[in-house]
């Protein structure tokens, strides 16, 4: 069965979305990742903007168009080039210089890993979604 394109837009959004979500959970008032929390919370209300697009009655061609010219899909366009970790790790070897403790290293080093992963796969979501609005 062939899905809509708006089918096919709310679904990548529903994915992106989720992720988002998880990023903000994880991410949520801690300190050190204030500044990635503040660049996922700019993703979700692009996320939102779209998906507000997507409930106005528009034929495919339209709702694409304004979709594709959208401040929102361009925000989502250009966030995947931002790097937003390699910003994280510098803010997280400053505040961990001069630590000597190996446990707390080791658990700064683990937590810098998971949100990696997260934010990986948000951007992957991301992605995904660009390359439906270039299609």
């Amino acid at each position: 069965m062939r899905q809509t394109i708006k089918a096919k837009h709310q679904r990548c959004l529903h994915e992106l979305k989720d992720a988002v979500n998880e990023f903000l959970l994880l991410t949520e008032d801690l300190a050190l990742l204030k500044s990635a929390h503040e660049t996922v919370q700019e993703i979700a209300q692009a996320v939102a903007a779209v998906q507000q697009l997507l409930r106005q009655n528009l034929v495919a061609n339209k709702l694409v168009k304004a979709v594709s010219e959208s401040e929102a899909a361009a925000l989502l366009d250009e966030i995947v080039d931002t790097d937003v970790i390699s910003e994280l790790e510098e803010d997280w070897l400053a505040a961990a210089d001069g630590i000597e403790n190996s446990e707390v290293t080791q658990f700064l080093a683990e937590m810098m890993d998971k949100v990696e992963r997260k934010y990986n796969l948000l951007l992957e979501k991301a992605h995904t979604y660009n390359a439906l609005l270039k299609g």
